[in-house]
């Protein structure tokens, strides 16, 4: 899941202390197992890609739908995480932190009497994985990286810093984020962008995207005409991508995410009434 944005709320001038950003951005939950059919196609995501105008926003969601990576994880690639390898026609990604894996430490009861548990943040990469040079993305990533020097630098470094409470939830290490002073964008400027390229796309394009759909909650009240484009909506593309076009099967995108829940590949692997009769189509089936 991820969030959506409804409405922008400014801090009272009064208040010292730091608020997070969703604190002030009321927000419903979109989820990939009811907003995401299919594979939208090349055509529509090169269009989506080609309304966006700044190049590090144009290469962050190429590289978000290659990699399949959540937000944070992506922001937190360095060049040294990918290996062009031109005999073999593809790009070898290594090292690519995953995020969203826990240690259970303890466990106790809150003031409810409900049962809670101490955890931590363990680190975790996703087990090496490639992508094909000959996407239409792909020069894309490989322009970009040509463009970074150092093999340990981020590959989005934000010109902005950011408030501790960042570097304290992202960062196993003291140091892990700050490369030669350095710290990636946050996720807030990666959802603020995908915002303006919801804005940026129009109805055709949306149409074909599978954004024409009613937004719901889920007592099933229309909160929107339709839905809006959200970052997990990347992830789930690639995942139905590799089914469409490379026949993955549900173990092969367990492998290919480090997933440990066959039930995550099946929510992501979708492909909808196009690609199930594309697969019929290519059937040699005899009626007699």
């Amino acid at each position: 899941m991820i969030l959506i944005l409804e409405t922008l709320t400014a801090l009272e001038p009064s208040e010292s202390a730091h608020v997070g950003y969703w604190a002030t951005h009321p927000y419903h939950r979109l989820n990939v197992k009811d907003y995401v059919d299919e594979f939208c196609g090349w055509k529509a995501l090169t269009d989506l890609i080609n309304i966006i105008p700044v190049g590090i926003q144009r290469s962050f969601f190429c590289t978000m739908f290659q990699t399949g990576g959540r937000a944070l994880e992506v922001l937190l690639l360095k060049k040294g995480n990918f290996t062009v390898m031109p005999d073999e026609r593809i790009v070898k990604v290594s090292d690519m932190r995953l995020l969203k894996r826990y240690e259970k430490l303890d466990s106790y009861k809150d003031a409810e009497g409900k049962n809670r548990w101490h955890t931590q943040l363990l680190k975790k990469t996703r087990k090496t994985f490639t992508i094909q040079r000959r996407e239409p993305f792909t020069p894309i990533l490989e322009r970009y990286l040509e463009g970074i020097s150092q093999p340990d630098a981020y590959l989005f470094p934000s010109p902005y810093g950011h408030h501790r409470k960042f570097k304290k939830n992202h960062s196993l290490d003291k140091d892990l984020l700050d490369v030669n002073g350095n710290i990636p964008y946050s996720v807030v400027w990666a959802y603020l962008n995908i915002r303006e390229v919801n804005r940026r796309a129009s109805r055709d394009l949306k149409e074909r995207l599978g954004l024409m759909r009613p937004f719901k909650t889920k007592a099933g009240e229309i909160i929107a005409d339709e839905i809006h484009l959200w970052l997990h909506w990347f992830r789930s593309q690639r995942a139905s991508q590799l089914v469409n076009d490379y026949g993955f099967d549900e173990m092969d995108l367990l492998g290919y995410f480090t997933w440990d829940d066959l039930r995550t590949a099946l929510r992501y692997a979708k492909k909808g009434w196009r690609g199930l009769t594309a697969k019929m189509n290519k059937a040699q089936v005899s009626y007699s």
